[in-house]
């Protein structure tokens, strides 16, 4: 009995010591991975591991190590053996869950975001990483849910006010998303994004004024955005002032040649002028340049196609129809001479029937000139993906997720 005893305290010290040998390791993997030094980081986690495999943490950090380098799928193993080992952890979930985000694997994300607020009913960037996936998924009446939660958790989170902004413009309640924007600018100004999606919604709305606030906005927070000099130029041209939406599609051309919806949006431009002074024919010959380099780039464009077929001549004057002759002058009266005294008249016949004149015929009207062709539209640039889940969309920006990981792990 006392052999026995001595070999269980032996055990026990040795795994006492394999613990803190394992730990020491962990440690120093933990620094360095705050260090950004990931090859160390990687090294003293596996050897973490190697000394007791049971040590969670050790997994989390290897998962982390992996997860920083972009390694998603190699994060995934590490991730899963530490929720094995502490299934009740709620941050190992939930960073199992921004792997399986990152890889778009979204039902899986979604399954293990549920495990982590089933958890953690409280922590907020679950419930905002929750109405994400479900919004790729598709499954807006959820999406809007978990968003909505994500805001009375924390109503100063500008990301759960932004994701439920987009969430409801996909719904088509355009209302109910600026006020969502609206909040989530007033919390951290500094979302260009975000300021784009919100001058959109006004733009939907009409209201110009407001959107070109917020879209200036967003050109100062991200000058060389392609996207925002596009809805610039669109909203100036919406307000008449071509002079600036070139100003906006010009230099944006000069860095970005290929773009041909920016080079379609310019020769609507160019085509209007054309329209006001057709005398000004290098102003069609423009669009059409412009048109031609868009196909060059991108040819499966039917209508643009179609307008350099309608535009390829220059407008022709209606002809004139010619005035109707003017009516013949009217012949003087000639002064009368006496008449001399008539023989008695012969006895009267009966009246003959006399036909009344035909009406005269009246000259007919000039043919009116021939409509002119609708103009193109200068359309909304359809570069910006998110307005319909699962297909990439046309109008708003993707939900975004939070950039932090859950707390740090406890041994």
């Amino acid at each position: 009995m006392k052999r026995l005893g001595m070999v269980l305290v032996l055990a026990a010290l040795a795994a006492g010591c394999q613990r803190q040998e394992a730990l020491r390791h962990y440690g120093t993997g933990y620094l360095a991975l705050e260090a950004g030094e990931l090859q160390k980081a990687l090294r003293e986690f596996e050897s973490a591991i190697q000394v007791d495999n049971s040590l969670a943490i050790a997994h989390v950090g290897l998962g982390d190590a992996y997860r920083e380098q972009g390694e998603f799928l190699k994060a995934i193993d590490p991730y899963r053996r530490a929720v094995a080992a502490r299934p009740y952890e709620f941050s190992y979930h939930y960073r199992l869950g921004r792997v399986y985000q990152a890889l778009e694997r979204d039902t899986e994300a979604a399954d293990t975001y549920e495990n982590t607020v089933n958890l953690n009913p409280d922590y907020t960037p679950a419930w905002v990483n929750l109405g994400v996936v479900y919004f790729r998924l598709g499954d807006l009446p959820k999406a809007r849910t978990h968003c909505e939660r994500a805001t009375e958790l924390d109503p100063r989170h500008a990301f759960a006010w932004s994701n439920l902004g987009a969430v409801y413009d996909a719904q088509g309640d355009t209302y109910r998303a600026i006020t969502a924007y609206r909040k989530s600018v007033e919390v951290d100004s500094s979302q260009g994004p975000v300021h784009v999606n919100l001058g959109t919604a006004y733009l939907r709305q009409g209201r110009f004024d407001e959107a070109l606030e917020e879209l200036k906005k967003a050109a100062a927070l991200q000058p060389d955005s392609p996207v925002v000099r596009k809805r610039l130029a669109y909203v100036y041209s919406k307000q008449k002032r071509y002079g600036a939406a070139i100003e906006q599609l010009q230099p944006l051309l000069e860095k970005h040649p290929a773009d041909w919806e920016c080079r379609n949006s310019l020769a609507a431009i160019y085509m209007i002028f054309y329209l006001r002074h057709p005398e000004v024919d290098r102003y069609r010959q423009s669009a059409l340049d412009e048109w031609h380099r868009s196909l060059e780039t991108h040819p499966d464009q039917p209508a643009v196609r179609q307008q350099v077929t309608r535009w390829a001549q220059p407008i022709r004057p209606a002809p004139v129809a010619e005035p109707p002759p003017p009516p013949a002058a009217a012949k003087k009266p000639v002064a009368k001479t006496p008449e001399k005294p008539k023989p008695a008249p012969a006895p009267e016949k009966p009246p003959t029937e006399t036909k009344p004149a035909p009406p005269e015929k009246k000259p007919e009207p000039p043919e009116k000139p021939a409509a002119l062709p609708e103009l193109p539209k200068i359309e909304v640039p359809s570069d910006v993906p998110g307005a319909k889940p699962g297909d990439g969309g046309d109008m708003f920006l993707k939900p975004q997720t939070p950039g932090k990981d859950a707390p740090k792990p406890q041994p």
